[in-house]
């Protein structure tokens, strides 16, 4: 892990003779669970945003460092209630997801040019898995009305993968570095090696009488995951 870090810093610190270039991305994701987590957890939907730089442009390749947002809902329980015992007359919605976000900074090999352009990446952070229940209005879901984390945890995630990014857009003449330059569909299947925690899942709390009491998992949070939105060149 720490060589792994140690090459990304070396990356950001390359002389600034080298040409660098803004890239970004977003796109949605399913992801099904794998080895111990798929014994709990059927699937993840979500979406992920990306943001980085494209080094080596006046080559055929270009090497890309980057960090990854990723955000990944594994399930959700909504049921309605009133809103206490001496209003019973006004009903809400008590929605709860089970959730994963990950910041994984990471470095990805590709083709710099042409209509579909390959590509192979590794990647590495940081994993949060939390469970939160919140309020909201029936009629007008806005924002909640109360919220509580019920239960969160902290781990590792090492990755792999490889993709295709499809030019759907292009500039004929190469703009200043801040201006948009080209627009891509970006399809990629990844490998996310996550590390163990504790955590809970649809059907994981239980509730009698106004007393409250969780059924926790540990295991490890291995995914594999599909993403399919949209990469922009700067």
């Amino acid at each position: 892990m720490r060589s792994f870090f140690t090459l990304l810093l070396a990356l950001l610190l390359i002389p600034s003779a080298v040409i660098a270039r803004l890239e970004a991305g977003l796109g949605l994701s399913l992801a099904r669970p794998q080895s111990e987590f798929k014994d709990h957890v059927e699937f993840a939907w979500g979406g992920g945003a990306r943001f980085g730089w494209g080094l080596g442009i006046e080559s055929a390749a270009v090497v890309s460092i980057f960090g990854d947002l990723n955000y990944l809902n594994y399930g959700r329980e909504r049921r309605v209630e009133p809103f206490s015992m001496t209003i019973p007359d006004v009903v809400v919605d008590v929605v709860t997801d089970n959730y994963m976000f990950m910041l994984s900074p990471g470095v990805s090999f590709g083709l710099r040019d042409g209509t579909v352009r390959p590509y192979g990446e590794f990647f590495g952070g940081l994993t949060y898995i939390a469970t939160k229940t919140r309020i909201e209005n029936r009629d007008f879901p806005s924002e909640p009305i109360a919220e509580s984390t019920n239960f969160s945890d902290f781990t590792y995630n090492l990755g792999f993968g490889g993709g295709l990014k499809l030019l759907v857009w292009q500039k004929e003449i190469d703009m200043a570095l801040t201006e948009l330059r080209e627009a891509l569909i970006d399809i990629k299947l990844t490998y996310i090696k996550g590390g163990e925690a504790e955590y809970l899942k649809k059907g994981s709390i239980s509730r009698d009488l106004g007393s409250i009491s969780y059924e926790t998992i540990q295991s490890n949070t291995d995914l594999l995951q599909l993403r399919i939105g949209m990469s922009f060149g700067f």
